[in-house]
């Protein structure tokens, strides 16, 4: 799972594993709450978020990166900042739509299906949830480690 949000409480980077299931959690622990700043939705405020963004994810995909041959699926966070570059590393990485999950907020939703489909994830699972994602991903996190499923 990757986000450039926190989503887990109190839980490191890393492998974590309970009985016989594994995931490998990629948060933003460097700030509460938020990954991004909530800057103004103006050019000056995008072009900051974007730098963000990078400084954010790109250490959590090289982990990411590292690790894909020995995982199943990868949920990946979908917000307002960064979309792009979250679905092109999917592309780029040779996910394949069944392995390939996108949480994906309402913020230029339009936009988002749009890549992912153009992108070749047509049929990947599309999970909608709310702006930032904080209690969705918090809730497949939970699901997957305790129950070894990613749906209710």
């Amino acid at each position: 799972m990757i986000s450039y949000n926190l989503f887990v409480d109190g839980e490191r980077n890393g492998w974590k594993n309970l009985k016989d299931n594994s995931i490998l959690l990629l948060q933003n622990t460097a700030r509460e709450g938020w990954g991004m700043s909530r800057a103004p939705l103006t050019k000056s405020g995008e072009d900051k978020q974007h730098t963000e963004s990078v400084a954010i994810l790109d250490p959590l995909w090289t982990q990411l990166q590292n690790e894909l041959p020995t995982i199943d699926a990868v949920v990946m966070y979908v917000g307002s900042v960064g979309a792009e570059r979250v679905i092109a590393f999917a592309a780029k990485h040779g996910l394949t739509p069944d392995r390939a999950i996108f949480v994906c907020c309402d913020c230029n939703l339009h936009t988002k299906l749009c890549l992912i489909n153009s992108n070749g994830f047509s049929s990947s699972i599309i999970i909608d949830c709310e702006c930032e994602g904080h209690s969705t991903m918090n809730r497949i996190y939970r699901r997957i480690l305790n129950e070894g499923r990613l749906l209710g």
